[in-house]
Order: C-alpha cells, then structure tokens, then sequence
C-alpha cells in the first residue's frame, strides 16, 4: 500500500539511528488536509495508538490511520534534496 523510493528508504533509516528514536515509536504516515484540494504529507515517528494499523514495508515498520489508507492508493514516498531544502514528499506512482 505505501511504498518508498530508495532515497526514502535511505533518509528513515538515517533518521531512525541518527534521532535516537524511542523502541516503541514508529514511522507514523498521514495526511494533514488544509481543505478538499489541499492534501499535504505528514511524516514523522510516533507511538502507534489503538486505532492505528501498522504493517512492515520493506523492513519499515510503520502505523497510520485506517481512515487514510486510501489516500495512499498508487503514491510513493520520496525523499529529495532540491535548491537548499530537503524532505518528504508523496508523488504518484507514474511520476517518478
């Protein structure tokens, strides 16, 4: 359901061991909606609550809401450094 590039993948590992992250927090991925056009991504390291799912992907583990699932249908996670800023960012499968 959620994939990543390799540079994604590369940056949550180097977060992960850099950012002395907690043994029971995981990749938390989501949505933050501004409004019905205006769909940002949110990432980040949390603890899972009872109404998270979680699942391994590619040796990730990682939580989110149910509820947003489908807004995660044919994206990807890349991570790009580009003029002086770095991040996460979701593109469309066939973008990449």
């Amino acid at each position: 359901m959620i994939e990543f590039t390799p540079a994604a993948k590369e940056a949550i590992i180097h977060f992960n061991e850099t950012l002395q992250i907690p043994a029971d927090h995981y990749l938390r991925v989501g949505i933050k909606q501004k409004n019905a056009q205006d769909k940002g991504l949110m990432i980040g390291f949390d603890a899972k609550t009872d109404k998270d799912k979680q699942i391994e992907n590619d040796g990730i583990q990682l939580i989110y809401h149910p509820g947003q699932a489908l807004f995660f249908a044919g994206m990807i996670i890349d991570y790009r450094e580009r003029d002086g800023k770095k991040g996460f960012v979701l593109v469309e499968n066939k973008k990449l």
